[in-house]
């Protein structure tokens, strides 16, 4: 994904109590049904969150754009940001999303439905990862910076970088990734990406979450910004 995410170009790891100050249902604002199968399933955004629309057309190009990032392998259903900022970004001003998300699902799981609960689906993918060798920062948000800040600058623009599992809570592991995203200038930066697998009613979900990188700051934001979403959509799909 190249560009700061240009309406033309579009360019997981907290401590556990951090998650309290911006996860939780009770902070959920706006939702959209989405059918998977026979399955129907809510996803919910948290407060001063929208998704974005594909009748319009800068975030019909944001969709297709990730649907190219996200390859085959995944699905795109749904895009989000804070609704404030998207308004103006669909008309140039402010010329770039600095934050946002979008939640999709294995192509292969688009018509299995799984027998198994939330804690068995994050003990398989820890231990295939685990299996993997995939890096395990165990929460320490300093490394995972130094590790993001030295990798980006060896990512050429548009590429990414995975750096490995950064925090676990109760939905299983946050894995993290940097990429190096082109500005409106030309110069790159690198952008923290979030993600992680929720299961809803048999259908496994992925969430993910992209900030633009400041400092270890910006690593604690996103991981708020996945939490509030995860939890907001797990309460909305509990019965």
């Amino acid at each position: 994904m190249d560009g700061a995410l240009r309406p033309a170009t579009l360019g997981l790891l907290a401590l556990a109590g951090a998650a309290a100050l911006w996860a939780g249902p009770a902070a959920a604002r706006e939702e959209r049904v989405v059918a998977i199968g026979s399955v129907e399933l809510t996803v919910a955004l948290a407060d001063g969150d929208c998704f974005f629309d594909p009748e319009q057309p800068a975030d019909r190009a944001l969709m297709d754009q990730l649907e190219v990032a996200t390859g085959p392998a995944f699905v795109p259903l749904l895009a989000f940001g804070a609704c404030d900022r998207i308004a103006g970004w669909r008309t140039g001003d402010p010329p770039a999303l600095r934050r946002f998300g979008y939640v999709m699902i294995a192509e292969t799981h688009l018509e299995p439905v799984f027998g198994f609960d939330q804690p068995a689906l994050a003990d398989a993918i820890a231990q295939a990862l685990a299996d993997q060798g995939v890096a395990d920062y165990r929460a320490d948000i300093a490394r995972l910076a130094a590790d993001l800040e030295a990798a980006w600058t060896a990512v050429p623009p548009g590429g990414k970088r995975d750096l490995g599992v950064v925090h676990r809570d109760r939905y299983g592991p946050v894995q993290a990734a940097v990429l190096s995203v082109a500005g409106p200038d030309g110069r790159a930066f690198p952008r923290v990406m979030l993600h992680q697998s929720v299961l809803l009613h048999g259908k496994v979900l992925s969430v993910v979450a992209l900030r633009d990188y400041r400092d270890q700051e910006s690593i604690f934001e996103a991981y708020g910004d996945l939490s509030a979403v995860v939890e907001a959509t797990a309460a909305r799909n509990a019965k």
